[in-house]
C-alpha cells in the first residue's frame, strides 16, 4: 500500500511535535534569527536568507520583513527602492504594518516619489485594519491637516481616542 506524501508530511510533523522538536516555517524561523533569544543569538544573514526565499515564493509577512531589512540596512546594504518594492508587495496583500511603512516612504520620498495622496491612502487602509500606528498617524494628519488629510479636529479627536485604545490593547501590560 502506497502512503500519500501529505500523510507522511503530517505524520512527520506530528512526531516532531510529540518529540519536542519545534517545526517552524521560514517566517517564524526568520523572526527568531532576526531577534535572537536567550538560547541563540540573532543571525541577521540567516534571517535575510529565510525572508528572501519566502517572499520570493509569495509570503506577504516575509516580504514585509525583507522590506524592513532593506529599509534599515540589516544584513544587506540599505536599498530604499528594494524596500519599497517588498513593502508594496506585502501591502497589496493586506499586511497593515507594510501599508504603514510604505506610507512613511511615500511621505519622505525615500525609495519612491514623494506622494502625500498615496501615503494617505495607505495610512487609511492600515487604519481600517486597526493598525494602531496608522490610526494614530491618521489622527495626527486630521488634527494638523498634514499627510494629505484635510484638517478636521472633531474627527481627529475621535481617531485619537480609538488609537489610544488600540495601542493599549496591542501593548501587553498596559
Amino acid at each position: 500500500m502506497k502512503i500519500p506524501h501529505l500523510v507522511i508530511a503530517v505524520l512527520t510533523a506530528a512526531s516532531c511535535v510529540l518529540a519536542g522538536v519545534a517545526v517552524a516555517g521560514p517566517v517564524e524561523e526568520g523572526r527568531l534569527n532576526l531577534r535572537g533569544s536567550e538560547a541563540t543569538p540573532a543571525n541577521l544573514p540567516r534571517a535575510f536568507e529565510l525572508f528572501s526565499g519566502a517572499a520570493k515564493k509569495g509570503d506577504p509577512q516575509a516580504a514585509y520583513y525583507l522590506g524592513m531589512m532593506y529599509k534599515n540596512g540589516m544584513a544587506v546594504a540599505r536599498d530604499l527602492k528594494a524596500a519599497a518594492h517588498w513593502l508594496q508587495f506585502a501591502a497589496n496583500r493586506q499586511t497593515p504594518a507594510a501599508m504603514y511603512a510604505l506610507a512613511k516612504l511615500y511621505l519622505s520620498g525615500e525609495g519612491v516619489k514623494r506622494d502625500e495622496l498615496a501615503a494617505r491612502r495607505w495610512i487609511e487602509k492600515a487604519a481600517d485594519l486597526e493598525y494602531p500606528e496608522a490610526v494614530m498617524a491618521m489622527a495626527i494628519g486630521l488634527r494638523d491637516g498634514s499627510m494629505g488629510f484635510e484638517r478636521n479636529e472633531a474627527l481627529a479627536e475621535t481617531q485619537m481616542r480609538f488609537a489610544n485604545r488600540a495601542l493599549k490593547q496591542a501593548t501587553p501590560g498596559m
